[in-house]
C-alpha cells in the first residue's frame, strides 16, 4: 500500500465513520430525550460493563489473533481461539461476578440500580467478545470494506430497532434501548461470520502446536487491553458509585459528545491496521504520515467541539444535560492524546512490544484510578474527565517517546502536517472529483 493508496482507503473509511457518527448522534439524542439523565446513566453503565468484563478475560486475545491474522494464519483456527479463550472464559467469569456481587454486594448503589438487569450480562459479554474478535479478524486480514460495513451496521441496527420497539412499547423505553443494543450486536455477529466465511475457509479446528505462540503474545498484551478499558470506563463505575445515576447520565452525554471525535483515529487506523502489525517496508514514512494527519485534523476537531459543545449538548440532548459541558471541555485534551495513542499502540505491537505497551497502559490506568479517587469527590464529573485526560496524555507521551526511539523518526515528523503531504492529498481529491 503506497501513500496514495493509503489516502484513498483513508477517505473511504472517513466517509464510513461520518455516516456512523450521524447515526450514533441521532441515537444518543433519542436516548437522552426519551430516557432522561437517570435512566440514560443506568443504560450507559450496563452497556459499559461488557467491555470491562471482556477485557478482564480476553483483553490480549484480540491483539494476538489480529497479529496472527495479519501474518495470514488459518482463519478457522483463529475463530476457534476466539470462541474458546474469549467467549467461554468471558461467560464463566461473568456468571461468577454477577453471582458474587448479588450475594455479597447487594447494598451497593450500583447493584441496586442494575437489579435483575445485571443478568443480561451473561448474554451481552460473550456476544461483545465475539463481535470484537470478528471485527479484528476482518480488519487485520485486510478486509477493510467488510470492517467498515460491519461498523456501519453496528450503528444503524440499534437505532432502527429502538425506533420500532419504542413505537410499540412507549412505557418501556429502557427495555427497548437494551433490546435494541443487544439486537445490534447480534446482527453484527451474523453478518461478520457470513462475510468471514465468504472470504476465508472457516472450518473450526484446534491446533495444540500453535497455542504456545498465541498464549504468549496474548498474555503479554492482555494487560494492555485491560488497562485501556480501565482508563476508558472506570470513571463510569466511580461516578455511578459516588455520585449516582443522574450524574452518570450527564457524564455519559459528555463522553458521547467527545467520543464523536474518535472518528479521526478510527478512520486512520482502519486501512492501516494490517500494515502496522506486519511492519513491512515503508513504515518509517507511513506511520508518521498517519500521526501528522491525525494530529492536524484532531486539533481542529477539538477546538471546534470546544466552541460549539455547549450549544450541541443543549440543542440535541436537552437543557437537562447542560452540566455535561464542563466535563466535555476537560475530556478534549485527553481525546487528542487518545487518537495519537491508537496509532502508536498498533505500531508498537507490530514491532513485537506487547509487554512494553501493557506496562505503559498499566501505569496510565494506575494514575487514572488514583486521580479518580482524588478528584471526583471534590470536582464531580469534571474531576473524572480531568483524571481521564491526564492519564491519556501521560500514556501518549510515553508511547511517542518509545516509538521515536525504536523507529529513528524525529519527534517533529509526528506532530503536524507537512508541506510535502499536501501534494498527494490534492492529487487524490482531484482524482475523486474528476
Amino acid at each position: 500500500m503506497n501513500r496514495n493508496s493509503y489516502l484513498r482507503h483513508l477517505a473511504l473509511s472517513m466517509g464510513t465513520k461520518l455516516a456512523m457518527i450521524a447515526l450514533r448522534l441521532l441515537r444518543n439524542v433519542l436516548l437522552a430525550r426519551i430516557l432522561g439523565p437517570s435512566e440514560r446513566g443506568l443504560f450507559a453503565l450496563l452497556s459499559t460493563l461488557p467491555d470491562l468484563i471482556s477485557a478482564a478475560t480476553s483483553g490480549g486475545l484480540n491483539s494476538a489473533v489480529g497479529y496472527q491474522a495479519a501474518k495470514q494464519r488459518d482463519m478457522g483456527l483463529l475463530l476457534t481461539q476466539v470462541l474458546v479463550y474469549g467467549c467461554l472464559l468471558a461467560g464463566l467469569l461473568t456468571l461468577a461476578c454477577v453471582f458474587l456481587v448479588r450475594e455479597f454486594g447487594a447494598d451497593l448503589e450500583v447493584t441496586v440500580q442494575l437489579g435483575l438487569l445485571a443478568w443480561l450480562l451473561l448474554l451481552a459479554v460473550p456476544m461483545t467478545v465475539l463481535k470484537s474478535g470478528l471485527l479484528t479478524l476482518h480488519n487485520a486480514s485486510g478486509g477493510v470494506g467488510a470492517f467498515n460495513a460491519l461498523r456501519l451496521s453496528e450503528s444503524l441496527a440499534p437505532l432502527l430497532l429502538f425506533l420500532g420497539l419504542f413505537w410499540m412499547w412507549r412505557d418501556a423505553a429502557l427495555e427497548a434501548a437494551l433490546i435494541s443494543w443487544l439486537g445490534g450486536i447480534a446482527l453484527v455477529l451474523v453478518l461478520g461470520l457470513w462475510w468471514l466465511r465468504r472470504q476465508h475457509p472457516l472450518a473450526l479446528r484446534w491446533d495444540r502446536g500453535g497455542q504456545r505462540e498465541l498464549l504468549s503474545y496474548s498474555a503479554k498484551s492482555h494487560p494492555d487491553l485491560l488497562f485501556q478499558q480501565l482508563i476508558l470506563r472506570s470513571d463510569y463505575l466511580f461516578i455511578g458509585a459516588l455520585l449516582g445515576s443522574t450524574a452518570l447520565g450527564h457524564y455519559a452525554m459528555a463522553s458521547a459528545a467527545a467520543e464523536l471525535l474518535l472518528i479521526v483515529p478510527e478512520a486512520v487506523t482502519t486501512p492501516l491496521m494490517k500494515r502496522l502489525l506486519q511492519q513491512d517496508a515503508g513504515m518509517e514514512r507511513l506511520t508518521p504520515l498517519a500521526l501528522r494527519l491525525t494530529a492536524t485534523v484532531m486539533l481542529g476537531a477539538c477546538l471546534g467541539m470546544a466552541l460549539i459543545g455547549q450549544w450541541l449538548i443543549v440543542t440535541l440532548f436537552g437543557a437537562a444535560y447542560a452540566p455535561a459541558y464542563p466535563a466535555l471541555l476537560a475530556l478534549l485534551p485527553g481525546l487528542l492524546g487518545l487518537c495519537y495513542a491508537s496509532i502508536l499502540r498498533l505500531d508498537l505491537l507490530g514491532k513485537n512490544r506487547p509487554g512494553t505497551v501493557s506496562l505503559l497502559m498499566g501505569a496510565g490506568a494506575a494514575l487514572n484510578l488514583l486521580l479518580n479517587v482524588l478528584l471526583i469527590p471534590a470536582w464531580g464529573i469534571v474531576g473524572a474527565a480531568a483524571a481521564s485526560s491526564i492519564a491519556y496524555l501521560a500514556v501518549t507521551v510515553a508511547m511517542l517517546v518509545l516509538y521515536c526511539r525504536l523507529s529513528g523518526v524525529s519527534l517533529g515528523q509526528t506532530l503536524i502536517i507537512l508541506p510535502s503531504d499536501l501534494a498527494p492529498l490534492r492529487q487524490m481529491l482531484q482524482r475523486r472529483t474528476a
